[in-house]
């Protein structure tokens, strides 16, 4: 069995390095709808190059650690390689299993040495986001000097070097927000104005699961500067808002979803924020489901969309049984990378009460394939740019063309060169920029329609 596991392993680790199959619909940064020439432009990307010097491997690895990353190394072959998910689950049944909450007391799975191993093979944005920048005021001892930050915002994040995160995360706010089926619900969101402003809708930006608003950190400053509002706020799974009401509300009723509650919340902060203005609402990965979902349900609140890399023709997880069954080992493996310092963006709730809960309940629940599908998809009315990675490593490529078919008013599609599942990381001006192009389009189309 071992030796097999390690062949997966140095397979995967070699598909992952390398880019992996990449989706067979021809692209070249440009534009595939015929119906809406979609705006090109130079920008370029991050320059932050792969790591590709050697490391050791095997001095401190044991069974357990080798466990783990074959399945995080098969994880990203089978991402890669365009093997679906439910491939992967019964390694996580097996290597993974186990209470959440007790295989975290026994501290299962800390490893620096395969912690290394990721580290080296990690994606250049993503590695920015692990060790930021080196470029930062420090203290006598050589470290780092920690930032002053509200007790709410944990001792993680005090941490933080990269001046984007540190300017990110210094702008955020927590207030409670009242969601009509849970209560008042401590809410940490950014809410930021241009001088500026264009006449434009305002933006709403939508992470992923099990993200934060530091995912758009590379593009708020951009979107302001060019004149527009921004806000955002960490939805249910992420970032520093709190995860008890809602994990409470599910437990206490069954005929609760999570995505129910993850509405009314949008809905509550929408109304708090805009007072009834019409958004520009953008979603990348997961948070493209939550965005269509509040799109259909809510059409008084959304002007128009923007879906980047989103979840909905597809998801990165196999049908709603299966995510259930595998729940525990999932989040087992979401806790191994939190202990071991390989949770994106950077990750700095994974010690916020309820995290792993949150997790475990979301996927106990099937995940947003129960919502947000085809059918759903048909019924967007609102205008829609789709955004999609080049080289998404997570939803395959040909998800784009069929948003195009699906969407009832689909502007186009248009590809971010140089960049995978996370663009506003890895070629944020040029996301930036598709933003600010379809704004003002918006913004134009409005003018037009009042003469």
């Amino acid at each position: 069995f071992i030796p097999i596991m390690l062949l997966l392993a140095c397979t995967a680790f070699a598909s992952a390095y390398t880019g992996g199959c990449r989706g067979t619909l021809p692209h070249n940064g440009n534009a595939m709808s015929s119906s809406a020439n979609i705006w090109s432009c130079n920008a370029k990307p991050l320059g932050l190059p792969r790591t590709k010097a050697p490391v050791a491997l095997f001095e401190t690895i044991g069974p357990q650690e080798i466990g783990v990353g074959v399945v995080v190394a098969t994880l990203f072959a089978g991402i890669a390689a365009g093997i679906g998910p439910t491939t992967v689950v019964p390694l996580l049944l097996i290597l993974l299993s186990g209470d959440p909450d007790e295989r975290e007391a026994s501290g299962k799975g800390n490893s620096q040495a395969v912690k290394t191993i990721i580290e080296n093979y990690t994606p250049s944005a993503w590695k920015k986001a692990y060790f930021g920048d080196n470029e930062v005021p420090r203290g006598e001892d050589g470290a780092p000097k920690l930032l002053d930050l509200p007790a709410w915002q944990g001792e993680e994040a005090r941490s933080l070097v990269e001046p984007e995160a540190v300017a990110n995360v210094q702008s955020m706010q927590l207030e409670p927000i009242g969601v009509p089926s849970v209560g008042d619900v401590d809410t940490c969101f950014i809410s930021v104005r241009p001088e500026k402003p264009l006449e434009a809708p305002p933006v709403i930006l939508i992470h992923g699961f099990d993200s934060s608003v530091l995912e758009f950190r590379y593009i708020v400053p951009q979107l302001v500067s060019a004149g527009l509002r921004v806000e955002a706020m960490e939805w249910w799974s992420g970032g520093f808002t709190a995860r008890r009401p809602f994990l409470d509300k599910l437990t206490q009723d069954s005929t609760c979803t999570p995505w129910g509650l993850i509405c009314e919340h949008q809905l509550a902060f929408w109304r708090r924020q805009l007072d009834g203005q019409k958004a520009i609402v953008v979603g990348a990965s997961l948070g493209g489901a939550v965005a269509m979902d509040f799109a259909v349900s809510h059409p008084e609140c959304v002007e128009a969309l923007v879906l980047m890399d989103a979840g909905g023709e597809s998801y990165a997880q196999p049908d709603p049984f299966l995510t259930a069954v595998a729940a525990d080992p999932v989040v087992n493996l979401f806790q191994w990378r939190a202990n071991n310092g390989l949770l994106p963006y950077p990750h700095v709730w994974s010690k916020e009460e309820g995290w792993r809960q949150t997790l475990r309940a979301y996927l106990k629940s099937g995940g947003y394939q129960r919502r947000v599908n085809p059918e759903l998809i048909k019924q967007v009315p609102q205008e829609t740019l789709v955004l999609w990675g080049e080289d998404d490593d997570v939803l395959p490529i040909e998800d784009a063309a069929k948003y195009e078919r699906d969407l009832p008013n689909c502007v186009g599609v248009q590809f971010i060169p140089e960049a995978q599942h996370a663009p506003a990381l890895e070629n944020p001006d040029f996301v930036a920029k598709q933003i600010i192009d379809f704004a003002l389009k918006i913004g134009t189309d409005q003018q037009l329609q009042s003469i």
